[in-house]
């Protein structure tokens, strides 16, 4: 057979000369028409995090319950969450941002001085604030190059830097410059959360959103696609049944009112629903018919325990995931709002949002209050437990909860589970610095402060 098929190349006339060995050469790079894909492959960069933030980010959480039989899923909605962990996420968001940073040193040596005032300058500046972003909302700590650990302030202090730097490139109007105004406010919240800002600068940072063209409509989304970036909450709920929708407050809030941010579809109904959760988990699973054909998830979870209820957020292989949005920044008005104890704006900013979405307004809540877990999804006097639903319907998905629950030291993690029937007594409410990073930065190696210790 060898041979036959020698001859048959030989007698067809094809040639198996390689035209172009080796490495691409690096002097093949330098022209001014690549520099828009080399950005695109730094935007590449951040959605390698961007969807796992948002899925992981659900495990962890009250945002999905973890009905599949990975590993880390077992571990993830019991809370547990170590710094073997986190090695992945760590990683990618450094990366994200390292990117950047070689992506700007070949845009200015390609184009030079036209590079200040670039498109692709402002996007490039805009990705890297928000890699930063979310290294400061999920990590406890942060390391930069190779120095020491930081609080998590000082990348909301150095993302606000690279959004500066990206509307100062794209100039008014530019769509890099809104979404960095955006970004801008994202990173004042966290900045007012922990201590290294005012809630009034936090509010005036949404404010200059708006001044700055800024709607309630604006999205920037992290754009993913069917062949390459898939998104991976779509894959691990529509593909198969690793995470689902059952027993979440986003489950409550669709079944009261059919709330149009949480959305779901029942692939699979309990045989027997007059047990209380958890005696039916062993019960049997029948299929609704709803979502035939849609992978190994049709109708129950990858445990073989739980109905599939299905995330209907995303309803495609190549579904985009949302940064940063004007509703986020009503969010912050409205946060802002009740920290100054002004209960009136606070409904004003809320309100907008649902009137954005065809909601019913709210009333002005009558007090701070306190949060709870099971969600209260009926009450309207504690604008804490109304901001809680509010961002949680508004923001599900896109890997944003988990730093709210740890600012707010909300109550889903004492011991609190979806599924799973047991969870730390403490969950982990933000990732810790990495074992490798401890071990191969000289700096952290006479940690005093804990910020190694697993």
């Amino acid at each position: 057979m060898p041979v036959v098929a020698a001859m048959a190349v030989v007698f067809s006339g094809c040639s198996l000369e390689v035209l172009n060995p080796g490495a691409i050469q690096d002097a093949d790079l330098i022209l001014p028409e690549l520099m828009p894909v080399l950005v695109s492959g730094v935007s590449a960069e951040y959605n390698d995090i961007g969807d796992t933030y948002a899925f992981s980010g659900g495990r962890l959480t009250d945002e999905l319950a973890g009905t599949g039989s990975y590993g880390s899923t077992q571990e993830y909605r019991q809370g547990i969450f170590d710094w073997e962990s986190s090695t992945g996420f760590w990683a990618g968001t450094h990366e994200a941002a390292w990117a950047a940073d070689q992506a700007w040193t070949r845009i200015q040596e390609v184009l030079g001085e036209a590079a200040n005032t670039a498109d692709i300058s402002a996007r490039l500046w805009a990705i890297r604030g928000f890699s930063r972003i979310r290294l400061g909302e999920n990590f406890c700590q942060v390391v930069f190059d190779v120095e020491d650990w930081q609080e998590r302030t000082e990348a909301f202090n150095r993302a606000i830097t690279d959004f500066n730097t990206s509307i100062g490139i794209g100039g008014s109007g530019n769509n890099w410059t809104i979404a960095s105004y955006a970004g801008i406010a994202q990173a004042k919240l966290g900045l007012a959360s922990f201590g290294g800002g005012s809630w009034a600068e936090a509010g005036a940072a949404a404010d200059a959103f708006f001044a700055n063209g800024g709607t309630d409509a604006f999205k920037d989304e992290a754009i993913y696609h069917a062949q390459a970036n898939t998104n991976q909450v779509w894959n691990e709920s529509w593909g198969r049944g690793e995470v689902g929708v059952y027993r979440t407050p986003a489950q409550a809030l669709w079944d009261a009112n059919a709330d149009p941010r949480t959305p779901y579809t029942k692939c699979g109904e309990y045989d027997d629903l007059t047990s209380a959760y958890p005696l039916n988990v062993d019960g049997g699973v029948t299929s609704t018919g709803n979502c035939s054909g849609q992978g190994s998830g049709a109708h129950q979870g990858a445990d073989g325990d739980h109905a599939h209820y299905r995330q209907d957020k995303y309803t495609e292989r190549g579904s985009d995931i949302i940064r940063a949005s004007g509703l986020e920044m009503r969010l912050i008005q409205a946060e802002a709002a009740m920290m100054a104890g002004d209960f009136a704006a606070f409904a004003t900013a809320i309100n907008k949002i649902r009137t954005h979405h065809g909601m019913a307004a709210i009333v002005a809540p009558t007090e701070v209050g306190s949060l709870v877990f099971p969600m209260d999804i009926t009450n309207t006097t504690s604008a804490a437990q109304v901001l809680d639903r509010e961002r949680y319907a508004t923001l599900w998905l896109e890997g944003r909860r988990l730093f709210d629950l740890d600012r707010w030291s909300h109550p889903f993690l004492n011991g609190n589970w979806i599924v799973g029937g047991a969870a730390e007594a403490k969950r982990m409410s933000c990732m810790p610095i990495p074992k490798i990073e401890c071990q191969l930065n000289p700096n952290l190696e006479d940690d005093a402060n804990g910020v190694c210790s697993g």
